[in-house]
């Protein structure tokens, strides 16, 4: 049997009515109708009554809405099971912040794919997008930066990093060893995306230090962060692992400040046989 009936035969059987079941089905109410009367021949019985104002269920009919209940609910669950499972085989998707290369992530996850042949997919974005991901559950794990979300995600620690003042080489404070955030209160700073996490990290350090940082550009592509850096149009406060980069000068700041990055899932989540792989094979790996 068609299941496109039985659907049909419970929209009639709750709507008592051709015309209201019909349009609930986004069918013709002539086309419902034919389907209904196939049923009723293909079981030979009729399962409706109809009248002027109303339509009821025969005792035949009767029989019929116990048993089209329970296939309904069988075949919704026969697919939901499919469905998930199809998520399963299909892929991890696994989130990170922008700099998964330079910490390693992209390394790891490529790893994990080859030793497990398990798909991978990787999403980038900034540690606030990736909290909203993980809530929303169109990821499954995020590399996030300093999490605020601790309530309801799980952490697992990776690594931390350290803010440094960046320098282009003629800078007069490029000889230090180390440097004070006061000493950058006249500078011109070039800073990663206003209002992200790493721009309110420096905003904040340098007010808590006496003074409001002079922004004059910001972008969300460390490269061309470095690259203004370099031409000397201003100074920057980076996490240490990102800069890469022999022709600037990188100095510890004082106050010292460590950023965490995290391995993140949401507690509710219940790890399924390729997620727990992949905790499994992270944690292997981060004992090293």
């Amino acid at each position: 049997m068609d299941l496109k009936y039985l659907d049909n035969f419970l929209a009639l059987a709750q709507y008592q009515s051709f015309s209201a079941a019909a349009e609930a089905c986004y069918i013709s109410q002539s086309s419902f109708s034919k389907r209904i009367m196939h049923l009723e021949q293909e079981l030979g019985v009729t399962l409706f009554e109809r009248t002027t104002r109303q339509v009821n269920l025969t005792a035949y009919g009767e029989i019929y809405l116990k048993y089209a209940l329970k296939i309904n609910t069988l075949s919704q669950q026969a697919t939901d099971e499919i469905n998930r499972r199809h998520a399963e085989d299909e892929r991890l998707v696994i989130g990170g912040i922008p700099s998964i290369n330079e910490y390693g992530i992209l390394d790891l996850i490529t790893g994990f794919i080859a030793k497990t042949h398990i798909r991978c997919q990787v999403k980038t974005a900034p540690s606030e997008e990736l909290e909203q991901m993980l809530a929303a559950q169109t990821i499954d794990f995020a590399f996030i930066k300093d999490v605020q979300n601790t309530t309801d995600l799980t952490q697992v620690p990776y690594m931390e990093d350290h803010l440094v003042a960046v320098l282009p080489r003629q800078h007069p404070l490029a000889q230090q060893t180390s440097i004070q955030i006061k000493q950058l209160a006249q500078e011109d700073f070039i800073f990663q995306p206003v209002h992200s996490r790493p721009y309110d990290l420096c905003v904040k350090l340098c007010q808590e230090n006496g003074f409001t940082p002079n922004v004059i550009y910001a972008d969300r592509i460390v490269e061309n962060i470095l690259n203004f850096v370099k031409k000397g149009l201003g100074v920057s406060l980076l996490m240490e692992k990102l800069v890469v980069d022999d022709e600037l000068v990188v100095l510890p700041i004082t106050p010292t400040i460590v950023a965490d990055i995290n391995l993140c899932y949401t507690q509710k989540q219940t790890l399924n046989h390729f997620q727990q792989q992949f905790m499994t094979y992270f944690n292997q790996k981060n004992q090293h």
